[in-house]
């Protein structure tokens, strides 16, 4: 095993510097957990697989908070914090059995309510500008009451993190059975609580057969962070490299650079067999989108 210290100190003399770029450029990152697939992917350690993101121009990192233990690694190779996220089971006890660090719903035991008191003291400790929440898909013999118990919870959530100064944020998931699929559930979260934001997931409106661009125009105002996203073909919701499907990417994030959007663009693949080369295609693309030649 490599001297990950001397690693670590070599990385840091060619890259000095706080994880946000210079003025002007867009501030694009990556979720942690495409590193440690690239680590698997490619047999190196986690830490060679960040430094080959890093020097990809990738500037930040969307954390779990399972994964605390990688936080030095990203700051010493100048990620920013870009957002914190939890998933977060409010229909039951328990979230998940285990932990699994290449799963996004990779967690530890215990209640919702425990999970939220984690997810917000990392996120306060960690100084991250937003926490993305993605509440439970609801089961096949969810109820009307547990669809509302569900959406009250996150609304109260969304309170308390106002009252604990973190800006909380929904996304658009990825599938039918959850209360974030589409713009119209979205938009009833929404409506429930005024302090909660938009994760905008480009390919997710995709899968939700939308137009991105459309769903962007509902939601524009709400919009705190950004997933890019894309998809294969209309027939075919395999997640690809940003800039190499139908998800609309460019005319997305034209528009919000138009709007003035100036947060963090999270590119995220997951399920890719090649994660290395498709996070360096997706970079890219996604720069060449926001700052052409």
């Amino acid at each position: 095993m490599k001297n990950i210290t001397l690693l670590l100190a070599t990385l840091f003399t060619l890259c000095s510097c706080t994880g946000q770029k210079e003025q002007g450029e867009p501030k694009i990152s990556v979720f942690a957990v495409h590193i440690n697939t690239i680590a698997q992917q490619e047999n190196i350690s986690f830490v060679e697989a960040a430094v080959k993101v890093r020097q990809m121009g990738y500037a930040g990192a969307d954390v779990y908070p399972y994964q605390e233990d990688v936080i030095a690694v990203l700051d010493s190779l100048g990620f920013g914090h870009s957002c914190a996220i939890v998933h977060i089971n409010y229909l039951g006890d328990e979230h998940v059995e285990g932990v699994d660090a290449n799963s996004p719903r990779g967690f530890f035991r215990g209640g919702w309510g425990d999970l939220e008191n984690a997810a917000i003291s990392f996120t306060k400790r960690h100084n991250y500008p937003h926490l993305m929440l993605v509440p439970n898909v609801l089961p096949e013999n969810a109820t009307p009451e547990d669809a509302e118990t569900v959406r009250q919870r996150v609304s109260n959530f969304a309170n308390r993190c106002v009252a604990e100064g973190i800006d909380l944020v929904v996304e658009s998931f990825d599938n039918e059975a959850s209360l974030c699929y589409g713009t119209e559930r979205l938009q009833a979260l929404l409506d429930r609580s005024k302090s909660l934001g938009v994760a905008f997931d480009i390919g997710n409106f995709t899968f939700a057969k939308e137009d991105p661009v459309e769903a962007y125009e509902t939601l524009k105002d709400r919009v705190r962070h950004v997933h890019v996203k894309d998809r294969a073909s209309l027939e075919d919701m395999t997640p690809v490299p940003a800039g190499t499907g139908v998800s609309k990417i460019s005319t997305v994030l034209k528009k919000m650079e138009e709007k003035g959007y100036d947060g963090w663009y999270t590119i995220e693949v997951f399920g890719s067999k090649q994660m290395l080369t498709d996070l360096e295609t997706a970079y890219r693309n996604t720069y060449s989108i926001l700052r052409p030649e």
